[in-house]
């Protein structure tokens, strides 16, 4: 009986300890938006390097598979995070969501800070496990393409706004809390990958680009990506700017939820039953 007395304080101690540890809603966004570009950046370094180009330069592989990996860990985040923070893990993302008026200013900064240093820490982890810092990859326009800066312009915007577009019509729509939303963006972040990844480096995502270049150059004394940081921060603003827009057009009036739907199906009633 007393050992009951004791395992029912212990537990009452507890309850009340616990809450002291316990976020705010709007804490638990941040944290989750940090953690969730953390183990998305960190995904990505871990699978360029070990099935990615990477791996392919130093014939341990003979195909990219990193895309694949790539799309489904945003898959799986987004599920994990998304009822919590809308799962953007990607500074653009934030912002169309902001020019949607889907959230405030002020809660659209705090989005960006968490994600680029959860981006930023997810890029060293990744290169402190593969202990290969000259592999990291960080996302550069080619050289040898004409027109470089331009061409990796258009496929950063191009395909972030597609990206952004998927993004705005899964989660802030009608159809929002649907069952397949975050495969629909993983498989938009694969296809994107394949397509222009040997364009621009297909990061499609400033927290990325942050935290890949900045890493690289401090870690390998490799500094050139560098030079074109503004590029994978312009080129994705650009293109959520583009999505909000056709967002904005295909969507002129707000969304109502459910909830809302069915007490104005109620008013209707009561007002035709009562003649009011």
């Amino acid at each position: 009986m007393s050992g009951d007395v004791t395992a029912t304080e212990e537990r009452s101690y507890l309850a009340r300890k616990l809450p002291l540890f316990k976020l705010s809603a709007y804490q638990a966004k941040f944290i989750c938006e940090g953690i969730g570009t953390f183990i998305f950046v960190m995904t990505i370094s871990l699978a360029e390097v070990n099935c990615g180009v990477a791996a392919i330069n130093g014939k341990t592989r003979t195909r990219n598979l990193a895309p694949v990996a790539e799309g489904f860990m945003l898959s799986v985040l987004v599920f994990t995070f998304g009822y919590i923070s809308g799962g953007h893990f990607n500074p653009a993302v934030t912002f169309a969501a902001m020019l949607v008026r889907a959230m405030r200013m002020e809660e659209a900064v705090a989005y960006w800070i968490a994600q680029v240093i959860g981006g930023v820490f997810g890029a060293v982890f990744g290169t402190l496990v593969n202990g290969f810092p000259h592999h990291l990859p960080a996302p550069q326009v080619y050289q040898n393409l004409p027109g470089h800066v331009f061409t990796g312009f258009i496929a950063e915007a191009l395909f972030t706004g597609f990206l952004v577009t998927v993004v705005l019509h899964v989660a802030y729509s009608r159809q929002r809390n649907n069952h397949y939303y975050g495969l629909a963006i993983g498989m938009c972040l694969l296809a994107a990958g394949y397509s222009v990844g040997g364009v621009s480096g297909g990061a499609f995502n400033p927290a990325v680009a942050t935290g890949l270049q900045l890493t690289k150059c401090i870690a390998a004394g490799y500094c050139i990506p560098l030079m074109h940081l503004w590029l994978y921060w312009a080129a994705p603003a650009a293109g959520a700017v583009g999505a909000s827009l056709l967002f904005k057009m295909t969507h002129p009036v707000p969304q109502e939820t459910d909830e809302e739907t069915r007490r104005k199906e109620l008013q209707r009633s009561a007002r035709h039953l009562y003649g009011s």
